[in-house]
């Protein structure tokens, strides 16, 4: 069975990378007939003329006359041009070829006759890295500054418009101090303006997909990762960098538009910007492919290799431009080629990886292996097809694969995530029953305690009246007792109603704790009316007047009128039993927006200020002369709660209480 799996999978990762290389390799067909600039280049004529369409656009490949080391102008070139070579756009990347040094730097000057009619639009792509353009005689403008003696380098997209009324003579002047490439090495196009400005349009909308869309990924993706609480980097973080070194990589064209004049640096970062995606892409691979958890000492040795090898190519295509390559201009032949064979070699290391996860079933793998394939089939043909093929609207080879990479991770993750949901779904679902499971359980094991609690209170209470009852028969009756016994029967008197007082405080307690309060639609106004009408006569036979200021405007809230009205009674009574018979207790209600206030206050002795904060502890109590056991604020905050709402009290010694009880007040949906 498992040789079984093993064939099958053997032979899902044979098709899925044949699959993959074999539509990289038409895509890149098509790419090459359709939006090649060696396909779609301008036409010659006799005596090495070139025609320029009257419609479309076309680019200028062949036919040019090399001058190198010189910088001639139009008339030094009518005058007595010295010896020149013809080549094509792409031939030549530098002038080391011409040195005997191999020093690739240089200024050189580049000729070719042109013929046509009417406007028509040059469009320069990056010369490298300053030029100069001549249009029969006139110069057009220019980028940088050409001469020896005040060499700047420019790196900037141009265009320039000029009229064709048969042939025309194009001289371009180079200058490359900076730049492992140089001179004309990328081919011009001109043609129509209208024709021109769209392949432009074109060509800066496609980038602008591709850059906006990989660092909408790469944020997302850091942002992710910035939440983990362990901060480990991930997949997910490598992902994310991926996007942004290829975010990065591809952002050229956009800062060709104004200009970049420090050449060395621009495209020390943009190669770094190239080998840093790999590297990335090379971490994502060992985390999916070869984990940690692989213990063997090959898969541990080939993990710090490929790291070791990705990290200094990256330190590498930063310092060798910067540092190297000015104070040894040679190298500079080998470098282009090396950096490029580099991640040729990179690319199938990273299919081999891919191979590798496939062949061992791993998860997830197709998409991944495909993308390595492509991004493989594609640095290999950019290393191959230098000199032969150039976009007029699209990416180069290279771009396209590291874009596959960056889509293929994203739906990697998109999909992971998406699994990572449902399984978070599951198990909220599955705790949500399990909470409420315990939650029933926990609800039954309250009400068998309070059940429990009470019928002990009760069993309790008939033995504890009965000795009550005979200790004061047998005192009131005075059956031969002396002073000491008859002190005693006294004192057990006092005790046995302390216990008795104990029993009902419990019972409370039990009854409180049993079930969770029903809450129910309540009419505040009626409720507080009917409450202060039921309990001033018996208050008022203690001395204080009650009063109640109850506002008219109807408030409903969400309530247990049994607990409500308990925790008023116990507020109410409190106020009674510290507040002189000529004093007055006042019941009152208003309300705001979104919540009732209760409030009871009297004019009685008033709580010390020492004792505010204890108030509402359970047996903590101010009057313990009068056998009090400090439960009845307790309860009455516990029933406040349980109505989301909130009690405090606001007291001053010998001026009188106030209670004050907010209850959110009962949504119109509620109520409805």
């Amino acid at each position: 069975m498992k040789r079984t799996t093993l064939t099958k999978s053997a032979l899902q990762t044979v098709l899925t990378a044949a699959g993959a290389i074999l539509l990289s390799l038409l895509g890149l067909s098509a790419i090459a007939q359709y939006d090649n600039k060696y396909i779609t280049k301008a036409a010659p004529a006799q005596g090495q003329v070139y025609m320029i369409p009257e419609k479309g656009y076309c680019s200028l490949v062949n036919g040019w006359e090399l001058y190198p080391d010189v910088l001639l102008t139009p008339d030094e070139l009518f005058a007595e041009a010295p010896a020149h070579y013809t080549t094509w756009a792409g031939e030549y990347p530098n002038l080391a070829l011409f040195h005997e040094d191999k020093n690739p730097y240089g200024v050189s000057t580049w000729r070719l006759r042109l013929r046509g009619n009417g406007n028509v639009l040059l469009y320069l792509q990056e010369p490298l890295c300053a030029a100069r353009v001549y249009v029969n005689g006139i110069c057009l403008g220019q980028t940088g500054d050409v001469s020896p003696a005040h060499y700047a380098p420019l790196i900037r997209d141009s265009a320039y418009a000029f009229t064709l009324d048969g042939e025309a003579e194009l001289v371009i002047q180079t200058a490359n101090h900076s730049h492992y490439y140089g001179g004309i090495w990328y081919a011009p196009v001109i043609g129509t303006a209208d024709s021109v400005s769209r392949l432009i349009a074109a060509r800066m909308f496609l980038y602008g997909l591709l850059l906006f869309s990989s660092l909408t990924l790469a944020l997302f993706c850091i942002a992710l990762w910035e939440h983990r609480e362990d901060g480990s980097k991930t997949a997910t973080f490598y992902f994310g960098m991926l996007s942004l070194s290829f975010a990065l990589r591809i952002c050229y064209p956009f800062l060709r538009l104004p200009g970049v004049p420090f050449v060395r640096v621009l495209y020390a970062v943009e190669d770094a910007a190239a080998v840093s995606g790999i590297y990335f892409s090379m971490q994502i691979a060992l985390l999916l492919f070869l984990p940690k958890s692989k213990n063997s000492v090959i898969a541990r040795r080939l993990r710090k290799g490929l790291r070791a090898l990705t990290l200094g190519a990256c330190a590498a295509v930063v310092l060798v431009p910067l540092f190297v390559l000015p104070a040894i201009p040679g190298l500079v032949m080998w470098y282009g080629p090396l950096v490029s064979w580099y991640k040729a070699i990179m690319a199938l290391l990273l299919i081999t990886l891919s191979v590798y996860g496939g062949l061992m079933g791993l998860p997830d793998i197709k998409v991944i292996l495909a993308a390595a394939a492509a991004n493989g089939v594609c640095l290999i043909y950019s290393v191959l097809s230098i000199g032969y093929f150039e976009p007029f609207v699209g990416a180069y080879p290279e771009e396209y694969g590291s874009f596959c990479m960056v889509i293929a991770f994203a739906f990697l993750m998109v999909r992971r995530s998406r699994e990572m949901t449902a399984e978070n779904k599951r198990l909220n679902l599955h705790l949500q029953e399990e909470v409420e499971e315990k939650t029933e359980h926990l609800r039954r094991l309250l009400m068998e305690r309070g059940q429990l609690i009470a019928e002990l209170g009760h069993d309790m209470k008939s033995p504890l009246t009965s000795l009550s009852n005979m200790a004061q028969i047998i005192r009131l009756n005075d059956i031969l007792l002396d002073e000491d016994t008859h002190k005693r029967m006294l004192h057990i008197e006092e005790q046995c109603s302390i216990l008795s007082d104990r029993l009902k405080s419990i019972q409370e307690i039990a009854a409180r704790t049993s079930a969770p309060a029903k809450m129910e639609p309540l009419l505040l106004n009626t409720f507080l009316s009917d409450f202060y009408h039921n309990c001033r006569p018996i208050i008022e036979l203690y001395g204080p007047n009650v009063f109640a200021d109850i506002t008219p405007r109807p408030c409903y809230i969400m309530a247990n009128r049994e607990q409500l009205f308990r925790a008023l009674e116990n507020l109410l009574y409190n106020a009674a039993d510290f507040t002189p018979p000529e004093g007055r207790i006042t019941l009152s209600l208003t309300a705001d927006a979104d919540s009732a206030y209760i409030a009871v206050s009297d004019t009685g002795c008033g709580i010390p200020e020492k004792d505010l904060p204890n108030i509402f502890r359970r047996s903590y109590t101010t009057r313990s002369d009068k056998g009090g056991q400090g439960l009845g604020l307790a309860i009455t905050r516990t029933i406040v709660l349980e109505h989301a709402g909130q009690i405090e009290a606001v007291s001053r010694e010998g001026e009188g209480t106030t209670f004050t009880i907010c209850i959110p007040k009962a949504s119109s949906r509620t109520l409805s």
